[in-house]
């Protein structure tokens, strides 16, 4: 399955590359493992994952072909919370 980044969320993620030191292939497996995922109302996805010792919340929209992150961000307690129950 093909990843795509907009231009929002790649430049959001380089940012936090840059703080935490994690690497754009390791956010790709993780968001194609889906490990912990949660539809939204608007039909977007969310999911949460650990890379290193921290937690990210990606927005993303899916095909059967192609995954289109949206935005990233660090998880809130409540989606480190859902990680950790699904864990």
């Amino acid at each position: 399955m093909r990843i795509v980044w907009s231009r929002h969320a790649r430049e959001r993620f380089f940012e936090r590359s840059l703080i935490y030191g994690i690497h754009l292939g390791e956010a790709d497996q993780n968001i194609l493992k889906q490990k912990v995922k949660e539809k939204q109302k608007d039909g977007t996805i969310k999911t949460i994952f650990k890379a290193l010792d921290y937690f990210f919340t990606v927005i993303k929209e899916e095909t059967k072909k192609q995954i289109n992150v949206v935005s990233i961000w660090e998880s809130n307690e409540r989606e480190v919370g859902l990680w950790k129950k699904k864990k």
